[in-house]
């Protein structure tokens, strides 16, 4: 039997859709090249490398760590580099200077974003806040979620005590599952404040809905990446033609996204405890026969939060006690400042961190070694701009290559080794090294309004274990100490590979004093 007698026969109305499709596709590819190339030849573009007909610079780039080719591409072409995918005009920022000079300082020009046709037109995130184009919906739930963070920030205090404690009493009674720990913090804090609903554990509905969605959106491709945002067209075939795998998927996505919105915006609805969706729930039912909210943007608002702060937060905080393992000298020196300025009476508290510039600088070295956004999330230049000499046509994408700028040499010298020194005692020369905090949460008009409040999660449980507990270590199946790779797995949020994490309090004096903070938290 041949391999051709092998293949399933095709329908004959199938055969002619898959052959339409196919023809269609490739008549895009032509005139979108055709485009491309008349461009290329009107506009002095910046630098990049030579693309293939038709498809541009797709054979060129890697399926995984994106990033990693793109500090390649800014050896050779220097920090601004323009390609091609499919006739699309691409650029990518690889220095902090580059993103600043035109995020920042030409915010009202690149603040837009790409036609996310997968994961806004297909899976249902239309509604949510990083997704949303440049307009007045967008800055009416920026300035809602800035509204209820800068007028709740103290008022979050208590919260992000208490789930920090709750953390450490998981790390004292089953250290083996710290990442167990990490997610049910990072899901805890945020749902508390955004739904009002306490998180027992990481199984309950409310964290495995919002996971669900997750990790079905991220395993799609990063935004904008994947074929039918190149070709919008494709979201209109059938789901039972061959290739058109990423259209179910969307569909079984689109679901799970609706329910992640729907199920706890109706539990928050329920109840009088305070959270920011009952509160503008509350605002609308006081505004009678017009409300001053759209339902639709309080579900887009809440799930932003919930979505973009769980999964950052839990990365960073596993990167740390990475970091920690293979850097034990830097977790004595930090825990050894605790002790100078705290001592081992109480945990280190909010009002503390000025008072503590070393462990400061461990958290803004933990930001620069692991961006846990390497990429962040596409802008796209909404009319013709000019940078440097160099062409910057309309309805470009733009794309900030933070993990490039964390690794530059010029701001952060041997920017592969975990030095926190490297921010001490800056004194006038944080120019020269600024801090990591100030780019890796975005850009302009697009950085994320919740920054300050991640930030304090991060700083809080990093300073609680550095005061409380053993310096961590990694034991292989026999029990021995190893020391796991640095290594971070690939996609839109970098997590550290699994390692394993034998951690032990200091004392029976300092696991007393975790319990004691616990039982003084009100109930």
């Amino acid at each position: 039997m041949t391999t051709l007698e092998l293949l399933p026969a095709l329908s004959p109305p199938l055969s002619v859709n898959a052959c339409l499709l196919f023809l269609g596709v490739c008549t895009l590819f032509f005139f979108r090249w055709i485009s491309a190339r008349r461009l290329d030849r009107r506009l002095n573009l910046p630098p990049g490398p030579a693309p293939d007909p038709f498809i541009g610079n797709l054979r060129q780039m890697s399926l995984s760590n994106q990033e990693l080719r793109f500090t390649e591409w800014a050896s050779i072409f220097g920090p601004v580099v323009y390609f091609t995918v499919f006739g699309r005009p691409m650029i990518v920022l690889n220095t902090l200077k580059a993103a600043r000079d035109l995020m920042d300082q030409r915010s009202l020009n690149y603040s837009c974003r790409p036609r996310f046709v997968l994961l806004v037109e297909m899976m249902g995130w239309d509604a949510s806040l990083p997704q949303l184009p440049y307009g007045p919906r967008f800055r009416k739930q920026r300035r809602l979620i800035l509204d209820h963070f800068t007028r709740g920030l103290s008022s979050f205090r208590p919260t992000q005590r208490t789930e920090a404690y709750v953390l450490l009493r998981g790390l004292l009674q089953s250290p083996d599952a710290f990442l167990q720990h990490i997610r049910r913090f990072a899901a805890g804090t945020i749902m508390k404040i955004t739904y009002g609903h306490t998180v027992r554990s990481t199984d309950e509905l409310y964290v495995r809905l919002a996971e669900e969605a997750g990790t079905d959106t991220v395993t799609s491709g990063s935004p904008g990446s994947v074929l039918v945002d190149f070709f919008p067209a494709l979201r209109h075939i059938p789901t039972w033609m061959p290739g058109a795998g990423f259209k179910r998927h969307a569909l079984r996505t689109r679901v799970k996204v609706r329910t992640m919105h729907d199920t706890p915006y109706e539990m928050a609805a329920g109840t009088a405890i305070p959270s920011l969706t009952s509160s503008l729930i509350s605002e609308n039912l006081a505004a009678g026969k017009h409300p001053v909210h759209d339902e639709e943007d309080i579900k887009g608002i809440a799930g932003t939060l919930y979505g973009a702060a769980a999964d950052t937060t839990s990365a960073t905080l596993a990167a740390f006690l990475l970091a920690m393992i293979l850097h034990p000298e830097v977790f004595a020196k930090a825990q050894a400042e605790i002790d100078r300025v705290i001592g081992p009476d109480r945990l280190p508290d909010f009002q503390d961190r000025t008072s503590l510039p070393y462990v400061e600088s461990v958290v803004k070295e933990v930001y620069r070694w692991h961006c846990p956004v390497p990429l962040a999330v596409p802008h796209r230049s909404i009319k013709d701009d000019q940078y440097e000499g160099y062409d910057i046509p309309a309805d470009t994408m733009i794309i900030p290559n933070v993990w490039a700028m964390t690794r530059d040499e010029q701001m952060y010298p041997e920017a592969d080794l975990f030095n926190p020194e490297r921010f001490v005692d800056q004194k006038g020369t944080e120019a020269d090294q600024p801090d990591p905090k100030d780019f890796i949460f975005g850009f302009g008009r697009r950085e994320c309004p919740g920054k300050v409040f991640a930030d304090a999660n991060v700083w809080l449980v990093s300073a609680c274990i550095i005061a409380a507990f053993q310096a961590p270590v990694s034991r292989n199946e026999l029990g021995e100490k190893v020391l796991p790779p640095a290594k971070f797995t690939s996609g839109f949020v970098r997590h550290p590979v699994p390692f394993s994490c034998d951690i032990k309090p200091r004392s029976l004096l300092h696991a007393g004093v975790i319990h004691e903070a616990i039982n003084s938290m009100p109930h």
